[in-house]
């Protein structure tokens, strides 16, 4: 059974090593690999890594159900830096690569890669496909990783993460929330007051006086006194009749009062609510634990 260590080489393969992907970092493996155009290419089967530098080297390429025609069932490597993350999708992308130079790719198999293997991969990216492998030198060092073609900042750039080797100081931001609480007027209510003119009947009985004038004649047969001369010449008796007419008026007067008018009421009332706030646990590691993630 093959190992996943080659001999002459710090190069291993991901899977079934002591090391796993630094948190916070996506796990690609399983991811459809494509081209600019967005033909799959294949997926990403293993990832190959130096383990004293701690970097990934290369993605192992399974050409399996490829748009390109390429010979399926093989796997190739494809170094780090020729490829990139896509900006949202899981995805890996190589850009600027064609199918020409994917299909002269030497395949890989676990175990078994060479200085020869390593140059010729990196001389298809280059343009210079199998040409210059004869005599090709050993690979000692790190100086032959020493390229764009393995830079982990251009693989990660899209997604703005930051390589695992980065120098300098990082910061996490502690963000907090804070419950403000305010106050505003709203309507709940009121009462509105309407006055109109309404009528009604209204009656009183009154006592009226009416005077009649009445005329009567009695026959009488005497003699003429001193007195009935007197009278005894022209004239007249008149006697005026009077009578009470009812007489109609009316008053206004102030019967009630409607007054409307508002209190105000203070009432305390408790807001409940949530608030987040970022924790950071520092956690220190030696070396050891340090070196078990890429």
């Amino acid at each position: 059974m093959a190992s996943n260590e080659n001999a002459y080489t710090r190069l291993e393969e991901l899977g079934g090593s002591n090391y796993e992907i630094v948190p916070g970092e996506p796990d690609i493996k399983g991811w459809d690999v494509k081209d600019s155009e967005g033909h799959k290419i294949g997926e990403v089967d293993e990832l190959l890594f130096d383990a004293e530098a701690r970097k990934v080297r290369y993605l192992v390429v399974d050409f399996d159900d490829n748009d390109l025609d390429l010979e399926d069932e093989r796997k190739v490597l494809v170094p780090i830096g020729v490829a990139e993350l896509h900006e949202n999708d899981d995805d890996v992308i190589l850009p600027n690569v064609t199918a020409e130079q994917l299909s002269n790719l030497p395949p890989y198999e676990a175990g078994s890669l060479t200085p020869e293997t390593e140059h010729t991969v990196r001389n298809v990216f280059a343009g210079l496909g199998a040409a210059g492998v004869a005599g090709a030198a050993a690979i000692e060092g790190n100086d032959f990783y020493h390229h764009e073609h393995f830079d982990e900042d251009k693989f990660y750039s899209p997604r703005n993460t930051t390589a695992t080797d980065t120098t300098g100081d990082d910061s996490i931001k502690i963000i907090e929330e804070n419950l403000e609480v305010g106050k505003r007027e709203v309507e709940t209510g009121g009462a509105r007051i309407t006055s109109r003119l309404v009528e009604r009947p209204v009656q009183e009985t009154v006592n009226l006086k009416e005077e009649h004038v009445t005329v009567e004649r009695t026959a009488v047969d005497r003699p003429a006194s001193t007195s009935d001369f007197d009278t005894f010449k022209e004239g007249e008796i008149e006697l005026t009749e009077h009578a009470e007419v009812p007489v109609v008026s009316k008053e206004a007067r102030v019967v009630e009062e409607v007054s409307i008018s508002k209190d105000v009421e203070e009432k305390e009332e408790t807001i409940r609510d949530t608030v987040r706030s970022t924790e950071v646990e520092a956690e220190k590691f030696d070396d050891k634990d340090k070196s078990d993630r890429l």
